[in-house]
Parts: C-alpha cells; sequence; structure tokens
C-alpha cells in the first residue's frame, strides 16, 4: 500500500510539472488538455489549439454538426480561464487559428463575407490584434492567398515563412494541400511555392510550422500510418525545401485518429487531437519517437 501511495503522488508530481508547477520531467506520452474531458461525439471535435508567442492567450476550433467556432482561453495568475466562442467575422464556419510568431497577430480561417471581387462562403484567411485588452477588428489577409476556394489555415514562423493550406487546384488537383509564401516590400503574401512534393492526393490539412521555420506538421490519411489519420512531419532543408514527409510513430499517433497539430507559444509543447479530444505532449517526445515505415 506505501509504494502505491509513492507511485500515485510521483505520477501527480509529474502531471504538475508538465504544467509549469515546477521543473520536474513530464509524463511520458500525451495528456489532455483539459484533464476532465471526455472524447466527444464525433461531430463534435476540438482541434487546432494555439498558444500566443507569450503563453498568455490559447484558441481552439471546436465544431458543432456543420458549423465550427473559435473558443479564446487567457492567463491570468496562472490560472486559465473558461473556454469562451470568439467573436469574430462568421457565417458558420471559423477555425484553423495560428498565432502569427512573426508580429504576434492571430490568423483564423472564416466564411464570413469578403469583400469584391470575391464572392461565395468559401473560406478565407484573416487576421486580427489583440492589445492586451481586446481584439481589435479583423480583415482578410492581402495577396494572393485567398481565392474562390477554401483556405483553412495558415502558420507563421518568425522569419515570415508562411504555410499555407487550401483546396485550390494548383496544390495537388485532387484536395486540401500546403502551400508557402511570403510578404513582399508592400506587405501583401505571395506565393513562394506550391508544396506538392510534400501533398497527397489525400487530405493534408491543419498545418503548423515551428517559430524557427525548420519544421512543420501536418495531418494526412497517407500512408504509412498508424490510426486512420495521424500527424506528419518535414523539416527544411539547407537550400528551403522540404524533407520528404514523416509519419513520427508512438507515443504522438495512435490506432485512434490523430489531427490539428499545434503549438505552445515557447515551441516546447505539440498540441493535438486524438479523436477530437485536445492533448497535449512535450515536443521533444514527439521527435524520439519511432517513425513509421
Amino acid at each position: 500500500m506505501k509504494s502505491m501511495k509513492i507511485k500515485i503522488l510521483a505520477a501527480g508530481v509529474a502531471s504538475l510539472c508538465f504544467f509549469g508547477a515546477c521543473s520536474e520531467a513530464p509524463p511520458q506520452g500525451p495528456v489532455k488538455v483539459f484533464p476532465d474531458a471526455e472524447t466527444p461525439d464525433i461531430r463534435q471535435p476540438s482541434y487546432s489549439l494555439t498558444e500566443s508567442p507569450d503563453g498568455m492567450i490559447r484558441i481552439f476550433t471546436k465544431e458543432n454538426g456543420d458549423e465550427a467556432w473559435l473558443y479564446e482561453m487567457h492567463r491570468t495568475k496562472g490560472e486559465w480561464s473558461e473556454p469562451k466562442r470568439m467573436d469574430l467575422p462568421a457565417r458558420r464556419r471559423l477555425k484553423g487559428a495560428s498565432f502569427n510568431r512573426q508580429d504576434g497577430s492571430l490568423l483564423f480561417a472564416t466564411d464570413a463575407e469578403m469583400p469584391p471581387p470575391f464572392k461565395g462562403k468559401d473560406l478565407n484567411i484573416w487576421r486580427v490584434t489583440w492589445d492586451g485588452e481586446s481584439w481589435g477588428e479583423a480583415e482578410p489577409l492581402e495577396g494572393e492567398i485567398n481565392t474562390g476556394a477554401n483556405e483553412t489555415i495558415a502558420s507563421v514562423a518568425e522569419d515570415g515563412t508562411m504555410i499555407y493550406v487550401s483546396n485550390r487546384p494548383e496544390m495537388d488537383g485532387f484536395g486540401y494541400g500546403l502551400g508557402e509564401a511570403h510578404q513582399d516590400g508592400s506587405g501583401e503574401w505571395k506565393i513562394t511555392r506550391f508544396l506538392t512534393d510534400l501533398n497527397d492526393i489525400r487530405t493534408d490539412d491543419h498545418a503548423v510550422i515551428t517559430a524557427d521555420g525548420n519544421r512543420l506538421f501536418f495531418y494526412s490519411h497517407r500512408s504509412p500510418k498508424a490510426g486512420g489519420a495521424d500527424i506528419w512531419t518535414s523539416t527544411r532543408l539547407a537550400d528551403g525545401t522540404w524533407s520528404p514527409p514523416e509519419n513520427p510513430g508512438a507515443p504522438l499517433n495512435s490506432e485512434a485518429n490523430e489531427f490539428g497539430p499545434g503549438l505552445s507559444g515557447d515551441g516546447k509543447t505539440l498540441f493535438f487531437a486524438r479523436d477530437g479530444l485536445l492533448m497535449q505532449i512535450p515536443l521533444d517526445q514527439v521527435l524520439e519517437g519511432e517513425p513509421v515505415r
């Protein structure tokens, strides 16, 4: 009985340390972001949790049938507030939030009405800034990113490299794929390349790039895989291209469906969804896993 009590106490300390209470080693493997949460209904998943560079704001997507909305949490005195639905322009779909690591603004996808010449109810990437007390006025990204197709998420590294997702035909001709973009001198986003070497005929989505711009994560249904959908990764090579994508395997991926990767403000924690339940795992544990071959 005494031995069991010691084990339980040790597990509790490790869990607290993972959330920043001390400097002990974090637990091995993923843990829930919301400890008491249960796996949601298949039509109500949460995913793509992103955290501001200062670690004070968290935002994630939660679906409700055919709708999707963003929820925000703010950290005060070491405690996170309850998730609150964000009041940003949208008809029925508001998703794919990501903090721009270059300027701290929030990028998100919305089906809000676009200014001319854009029409329809497709998803486009918008941006909004936080002034320390409230969100400013949201506006569509300027440049070449938004089209008549769906743009579902955009992630920007400190050096200004953007990885974004769209189902425009140039991606791979089949479905959602990844592209790369940079801002020009006027601040407009210009497409650098369509990442056809990374894209698969199956969906590739929910992309996030690390702050240093040297690694990206995204979800895919491609093989080899551990479950129905897995999170894949690629590293930027010396010539600026990306390495062949790799499935990092366990402990990140499992027989369940893993999707919606995101990163903590300090870049040390990978957030993701497992069957629609928000999880988190130290990034170094992900990179030390045994890749699926």
